[in-house]
């Protein structure tokens, strides 16, 4: 099986303190394509806050690719969706040969916790010392969902708690699934019952007000997207030494192109409907929405992995994926970076006069620059320490 496309990759353009492999345990499992997809997650929720901080509203004709941007909060969906992929691969591939190591469940939970915890308990200590606000930084670092009580800075939190839910709960999932018939019986019974439920409550219900918040975002309902990553993954596995595609032809070529431009055109209009429905309404009546975009993310992510698409280099390339690599801190840092740029501005010019001029551009790429810089030191100095820890455990 083709694990090292992305290993072999130029180091052009990545900076020297910068290892792309850094904290994988076996270097021969880095895909490139995987930390550019990444970064254009990063790069779409960076995109989606600035949209939102400078007061924009969708247009009643809007220009190609505005509902990428406008409703770039799907990069938090494809963020779940890449969880699942990686996460279940050591999984995965034992499953389809036993001679492959099986998950030590000690490893893969310090893997998780040197990867999350680090930076995370970093960022609510300089939110704790920025805004003294003792109650909410504790129920943070409890990994409680907290929303905008600590605005800018907690406006991502709660992604990292739907996160910990799902690191919690997938090895319980994987081991059953492994275990043979029986667990995987129960497996599957599990599963049944999570989707009775959330069709319920999700697909023929609406989900009440008062309780959006805590469960359109927890991993109650934002289930799918991990579990259509972890099925790419499986996909993945089974297609990726296929014959037919390892020819290289303009007809595979042409299907991977016209599936990729298909699934994001899809996506485009998905996002243009939630965007024009009322502030919150898609996420109490229609948040299955996320569902499909994690089904087209998906797509997205095989033709990336096994396409031989024309111009590949637009999408899988050395910036994007040093933008992938440093998502982690500038997912925590863009917010702040963002509102403390634009709101001064905005509100010192008006909202209209700030929309109409120059520095409705300007200031998103200087703060983009600003939030790169200090996600670079970031991960120099709290990452990298703790991602080759999580290197030298056993694979």
């Amino acid at each position: 099986m083709s694990l090292t496309a992305g290993a072999a990759a130029s180091t052009a353009g990545v900076p020297a303190s910068l290892d792309l492999a850094e904290g994988l345990r076996d270097r021969r499992t880095y895909l490139q394509e995987l930390d550019c997809i990444r970064g254009l997650a990063i790069l779409l929720v960076f995109l989606f806050h600035a949209w939102g901080l400078s007061g924009l509203q969708v247009p009643g004709n809007p220009a190609p690719g505005i509902g990428l941007i406008a409703g770039g909060n799907t990069g938090v969906t494809l963020f779940f969706v890449l969880s699942g992929f990686l996460l279940s691969l050591p999984w995965l591939r034992h499953a389809a040969d036993p001679g492959q190591p099986k998950p030590l469940l000690g490893a893969y939970f310090k893997a998780r916790a040197l990867r999350i915890l680090p930076l995370y308990y970093v960022a609510l200590l300089v939110t704790w010392l920025l805004t003294g606000d003792t109650a909410t930084i504790t129920r943070a670092a409890l990994f409680q969902f907290v929303g905008f009580q600590a605005f800018p800075y907690s406006v991502v939190w709660w992604t990292l708690v739907t996160e910990i839910q799902f690191y919690l709960l997938l090895p319980l999932g994987m081991l059953l699934w492994t275990a043979g018939p029986r667990g995987r019986l129960c497996c599957i019974v599990l599963l049944l019952a999570w989707a009775a439920a959330y069709t319920a409550l999700v697909v023929v219900g609406e989900m009440a007000d008062g309780k959006t918040f805590l469960l359109s975002k927890s991993l109650f309902a934002r289930a799918p997207a991990f579990l259509i990553g972890i099925a790419t993954a499986a996909a993945w596995l089974r297609l990726a030494d296929a014959p037919i595609l390892r020819q290289r032809s303009r007809m595979l070529a042409g299907l991977s192109l016209a599936l990729l431009l298909l699934a994001l055109a899809l996506l485009e209009r998905i996002l243009l409907a939630v965007t024009q429905m009322a502030k919150g309404a898609a996420e109490v009546s229609w948040h299955l929405h996320h569902s499909y975009e994690a089904a087209l993310w998906a797509v997205v992510i095989l033709c990336l992995l096994l396409g031989q698409l024309p111009a590949k280099r637009l999408l899988v390339n050395n910036a994007l994926a040093v933008v992938g690599k440093l998502s982690y801190s500038l997912y925590l840092l863009h917010v702040p970076v963002l509102f403390y740029l634009i709101y001064p501005l905005r509100e010192s010019m008006g909202p209209e006069a700030y929309q109409a001029s120059v520095w409705l551009y300007l200031v998103p790429a200087a703060a983009l620059a600003l939030a790169l810089a200090l996600s670079l030191a970031s991960y120099h100095w709290v990452e990298k320490p703790f991602l080759r820890r999580k290197r030298a455990l056993p694979v």
